[in-house]
């Protein structure tokens, strides 16, 4: 009679442990998914969206669409178990149709600070029951700012930084305020533009007047353009100082936008590329 408790409690503990491992997971924003594999749960990964590039393997598997291309039927035909979404890139009509079907959501407020970073690190840790790798994710990224100031303590420049998204000349935007352009606060240097929430259309007397010392762009609008030498055809581009200098500098593309996991490796790639005076040293 005494051994009955512990074999139920076996029990219990084993089919939680088949839960957990059985769990099948559908991502919908790069940097959610970005998140599940550095907290060591890509292999339940069953289907992301389109702007999961990262880790590479992660574009072999199913794709869900992009944004209002998403539909219920999609993802419950790949039988998942849990959904981590970007708060309002899955339209509420779907949500509702996968909540009635008894799918677990997950829904994140993602911003563009480390707080909100931190945050919503912890919320996917927690629902993966990973909450010791969160906090390991979490300590990292402390350190590898940690070390960025230390590099900043060092530096005697104060650049101002033009933030610039595009893809190849027909969509050219001024990123501003609320987008990755955040990431200058962090690297020791100041927005060319102020008064710019989200992003706005690069407009060229604006440029001209702004002056930055640097353009910040993601490394496939660049690449898109034909490299520096492309982005200098850009109207207003040459002559600015950045322009002038050829001081035109990317990270590749998702490390820069998300504010994931790798977010302290982007500020210190970032604080390396437009603080000269660091690497002579």
């Amino acid at each position: 009679m005494k051994r009955f408790p512990i074999l139920l409690l076996f029990i219990c503990i084993l089919s939680y442990t088949n839960i957990v491992y059985a769990q099948r997971i559908i991502t919908a924003g790069s940097a959610l998914t970005e998140t599940v594999c550095a907290l060591g749960d890509c292999d339940k990964i069953i289907a992301s969206d389109r702007t999961s590039l990262y880790p590479a393997h992660i574009q072999q598997l199913p794709s869900i669409g992009y944004r209002g291309g998403i539909n219920a039927e999609g993802i419950l035909s790949l039988k998942p178990t849990l959904v981590i979404a970007e708060k309002d890139y899955v339209e509420d009509a779907v949500l509702q149709q996968l909540t009635a079907s008894g799918i677990k959501l997950v829904i994140i407020d993602r911003k563009y600070t480390f707080n909100d970073t931190k945050k919503f690190i912890v919320q996917i840790a927690t629902a993966l029951n990973r909450d010791a790798e969160g906090k390991k994710l979490i300590a990292k990224i402390d350190g590898e700012l940690a070390e960025a100031n230390d590099m900043l303590k060092k530096t005697t420049s104060a650049p101002k930084v033009l933030s610039i998204y595009n893809r190849g000349t027909s969509t050219i935007s001024v990123a501003g305020k609320n987008t990755f352009g955040e990431i200058l606060s962090y690297a020791g240097a100041t927005s060319a533009v102020s008064n710019v929430e989200g992003y706005k259309p690069l407009n060229t007397e604006a440029l001209i007047a702004a002056n930055p010392d640097y353009l910040l762009m993601v490394s496939m609008g660049l690449e898109s353009l034909g490299g520096i030498d492309g982005a200098l055809k850009i109207p207003g581009v040459a002559q600015t100082t950045a322009g002038k200098k050829k001081q035109i500098v990317s990270i590749e593309s998702l490390k820069l936008t998300n504010f994931g996991p790798r977010f302290g490796e982007a500020v210190k790639e970032l604080v390396l590329l437009i603080h000269p005076e660091l690497r002579a040293k």
